[in-house]
């Protein structure tokens, strides 16, 4: 009986060999790993925002044209991602939140390394994508609530995004 390795991604060899590529990128400069000065490389965030903003995406389990299309754009503007980068993100960051057991992975990190203005922000960003298709689903609210409890963001700075979001 051949043996299998459940670690190897399905497909061609040169799709694995791509997909291998792109995550040991992201594993090295991605996930966590610390600065010469002792702080988290700012290349963390990416990866832990565009998971929450997926999760807020996938909640109403539709992810709409308008909803990825909102996602891309504020993952290009807040960090400065070139196409080849935004699609990695974009790419891993889904993977991420399929495999992820809660939410908790995603903001410790940006807790822990942003500022009350930046997660309030990101908040807000989480909003606009939810109002990206046009409908608030009442699942997209919830996980954008429990998000923002867990981003310790007060209720009232929680509203207020949410109003500046709707326009």
């Amino acid at each position: 009986m051949p043996s299998h390795s459940s670690s190897r991604a399905p497909g061609p060899p040169e799709i694995r060999d791509v997909l291998a590529t792109i995550e040991r990128f992201f594993r090295d400069r991605l996930q966590g790993r610390e600065g010469s000065d002792g702080g988290l490389a700012v290349d963390a965030l990416p990866l832990a925002c565009a998971a929450l903003m997926f999760e807020v995406m996938r909640a109403d389990r539709s992810i709409d044209a308008s909803e990825r299309e909102r996602l891309r754009a504020l993952l290009r503007a807040e960090f400065d991602l070139e196409a080849a980068d935004l699609d990695a993100v974009e790419m891993l960051a889904e993977q991420q939140v399929e495999e992820a057991v809660d939410l908790y992975q995603f903001t410790r990190l940006i807790a822990a390394h942003t500022g009350v203005a930046e997660r309030i922000a990101l908040v807000e960003q989480l909003w606009q994508i939810a109002f990206a298709d046009g409908e608030l689903d009442a699942f997209e609210e919830h996980t954008i609530r429990r998000v923002a409890g867990l981003l310790h963001v007060r209720h009232s700075d929680l509203i207020a995004a949410k109003q500046r979001a709707r326009g």
